[in-house]
């Protein structure tokens, strides 16, 4: 049996799909199982542990014959766009199922014309496998990390954990405006922790500018890894860390997948659209405003013009929030 798995992004949403990939691999354990993505994600469907080829989108010209060549028996859609619409009825698979995304609920959602709630976008992944009969309990994604020994410029990690250092990871981008905490509440949130905490702000090279903001209002010394990791990489330095801070974001989901303790800020998103970490070690910040969820992914302004989702968010909220799965 043939199954190919397509999600083309985002980082976060990745994450969420491997759960189904694991169902798939318990329920065909002979099966070869592929993996349809973005270029720049092949390193985090590796982390899967399950995945036999991972196919990258760059060129679908090139790609459309190597899938059709494959004659897949199954391909199961967890993008549901017209991009993985078109590639799925080219590639042309036996039997292909899509998921249901339910799009019209999370717009309810945002809009404030319902007091339903999506309790895992995972769920929604899960009404594919349905489609094909198999009916299992929603599971938190899992990634396997590589060891930390593998990468030379990375062994100083463990051994800044020494007398009783807890080492926390600061995520302060976001892919929109809306979803970024401000980094002088990043920067006082850290201030405020015990001193035995050591910080080190991570994110893609988008990031630098605000790393850079936030290391300039600290008097603590902070380590600064932004724009200097691949996914692999920081699928390793995670699972070194004590704890995570971060906004609704790709790297939140990853913590999760690694089990690590975690606080989760959210602004303009919100856990009832379904993006909540699944993580019994989380804790997810929200004010619950009445504006609050104002966006499906976030956007580059405030609607209201006041930003209070995030602005009157306290560091100190954040900084016990830490405190707290720490001590858990």
């Amino acid at each position: 049996m043939k199954i190919l798995i397509i999600r083309f992004s985002s980082m976060g949403d990745i994450v969420l799909t491997q759960p189904v990939a694991a169902v798939l691999r318990e329920k065909y354990p002979q099966a070869r199982l592929d993996f349809l993505t973005k270029p720049e994600f092949s390193l985090l469907v590796e982390a899967f542990g399950n995945i036999d080829n991972i196919y990258t989108s760059e060129n679908n010209l090139k790609l459309i014959p190597k899938l059709r060549k494959n004659e897949y028996d199954l391909i199961i859609d967890l993008q549901a766009k017209p991009n993985s619409f078109l590639l799925k009825t080219i590639a042309a698979g036996q039997q292909t199922v899509t998921y249901n995304k339910k799009h019209f609920l999370r717009q309810r959602i945002v809009k404030h014309k319902t007091n339903e709630t999506i309790s895992s976008t995972v769920e929604l992944y899960f009404s594919a496998l349905k489609k094909i009969g198999i009916d299992e309990e929603v599971r938190p994604p899992i990634l396997i990390p590589t060891s930390i020994e593998k990468y030379s410029f990375l062994k100083f990690l463990p051994d800044l954990k020494h007398d009783g250092t807890k080492l926390v990871g600061i995520f302060p981008g976001a892919k929109h405006f809306t979803k970024q905490y401000p980094f002088w509440n990043y920067a006082k949130a850290i201030q405020l922790s015990p001193s035995n905490y050591k910080y080190i702000i991570l994110g893609s090279g988008k990031d630098i500018e605000l790393a850079d903001k936030i290391n300039k209002q600290c008097s603590r010394e902070i380590l600064d890894l932004t724009g200097k990791l691949n996914i692999r990489e920081l699928i390793s330095v995670i699972n070194t860390l004590d704890a995570v801070v971060s906004n609704d974001s790709g790297p939140m989901h990853i913590a999760a997948a690694l089990q690590k303790p975690q606080v989760a800020i959210f602004g303009a998103t919100h856990p009832a659209l379904g993006f909540a970490p699944m993580n019994k070690k989380a804790i997810s910040l929200s004010l619950n405003l009445e504006c609050q969820p104002c966006s499906l992914h976030g956007d580059s302004f405030c609607p209201k013009a006041h930003f209070r989702c995030l602005n009157s968010l306290l560091p100190e909220t954040v900084s016990e929030a830490l405190q707290q799965v720490i001590q858990n």
